[in-house]
């Protein structure tokens, strides 16, 4: 389910075609499909992170927050085991309306509640957007790891305006890797909080011909590598592209500052927990906030730690916590986002046993904070 997410992703990062203005010398058709895919990314990206932290509350029923979402085992006379049916309204663009609904059937290798490394299955799911982005189709294979999550498959995204579309693969036998971007040198931040490693390959087409490219990214670096560029006129004529490196942005025009306040916290785990917090922020030097943690509110039980925003993003941070008992010790890493209006962030993290029975075993986090009084 944690794919249905990061597809979306993928296909917005294809939005940015060969990822920079085109040098002169190319068909006009060339620079125009350029120009096209190339401004999703900006608007896209930042405001997708909120739904892969949606995830464990759908697969946790009895959640605070998992109300208004649909998931049950899927009625068909002879659907295989632990196969799912979905439906989930998803405010895309933080404006607090549910615009979006992303709708599907999932088939996992074992049953939501044993989420672990080794868990995975196949997605098959559709997205439809209100206001003239369009829909998407697309089926994703993924499993879990120790260090993250590998998926790999393909989808298409057809723009409802214009007509366009823009299909992304994925090959089976070379799965993308997908990581928290916590800083390290084989975990750098390259999607905004995320750290990937792999190839992606994206084609998009619309009136004006098509643009095929590979994007390539790498744990280790910043930028994705646009290669084997070429663009195909109506006519058929082609044309090949530079090979290019490009950051993807997120969080532009935002600031630290707005992180500042209170907001409560919905969260859930896989395996499963869930419960709520109560946050107090307050921006501690540049690029630093520090977390007052009541869990749950109104207990007194309070935890302080920070997070650091991811540079260049100012809406996106990442830090980690120690929790639990002593001899059972547990280290939470996450990554927050803030939607665009800065009443809302959403969360996604990993925990992993430092010490006792359980250490070096783990789990996943997700959930989503509102600002309040």
């Amino acid at each position: 389910m944690r794919r249905v997410f990061f597809v979306l992703m993928l296909l917005m990062l294809a939005d940015c075609g060969d990822g920079g203005s085109p040098p002169e010398g190319l068909p006009p058709d060339a620079v125009a499909l350029a120009d096209y895919t190339e401004t999703g990314v900006k608007v896209i990206v930042p405001r997708l992170g909120g739904f892969e932290a949606l995830l464990p509350l759908l697969l946790s029923p009895g959640a605070p927050g998992s109300e208004d979402f649909s998931f049950s085992p899927d009625p068909t006379p002879g659907a295989p085991a632990n196969t799912f049916v979905f439906d989930v309204p998803y405010d895309g663009n933080g404006d607090g309306l549910n615009e979006t609904t992303i709708s599907g059937r999932a088939t996992f290798n074992d049953a939501p509640g044993n989420a672990g490394v080794g868990f995975g299955g196949t997605v098959a799911f559709t997205m439809e957007t209100l206001g003239g982005l369009g829909s998407f189709a697309g089926t994703m294979d993924f499993t879990l790891t120790s260090t993250g999550r590998e998926f790999s498959g393909s989808g298409t995204f057809t723009e409802a305006l214009t007509g366009y579309t823009t299909t992304v693969t994925i090959d089976q036998a070379s799965p993308l890797q997908m990581k928290a971007a916590t800083g390290a040198a084989d975990a750098v931040a390259n999607a905004c909080g995320y750290s990937l490693d792999g190839n992606v390959g994206v084609v998009t087409s619309g009136d004006r011909g098509s643009l095929a490219s590979t994007w390539g990214f790498a744990s280790s670096r910043s930028q994705v590598a646009v290669t084997d560029a070429v663009f195909t006129s109506t006519g058929g004529q082609t044309t090949n592209l530079p090979d290019s490196n490009i950051e993807i942005p997120c969080g532009d025009g935002g600031s630290i500052q707005d992180w500042n306040g209170t907001f409560l916290q919905r969260w859930a785990c896989l395996p499963p927990e869930y419960g709520q917090a109560q946050l107090t922020i307050t921006v501690s030097g540049t690029g630093i906030i520090q977390i007052s943690d009541e869990d749950p509110p109104g207990s007194g039980d309070v935890q302080a730690y920070t997070a650091a925003a991811i540079p260049g993003n100012p809406h996106v941070v990442r830090g980690f916590f120690i929790g639990g008992p002593a001899g059972n010790q547990y280290r939470e890493d996450f990554i927050w986002t803030l939607v665009p209006n800065s009443q809302r962030f959403t969360q996604i993290s990993r925990y992993v046993y430092q010490e006792g029975a359980n250490q070096g075993s783990g789990g996943m986090c997700g959930g989503a904070a509102t600002r309040g009084p």
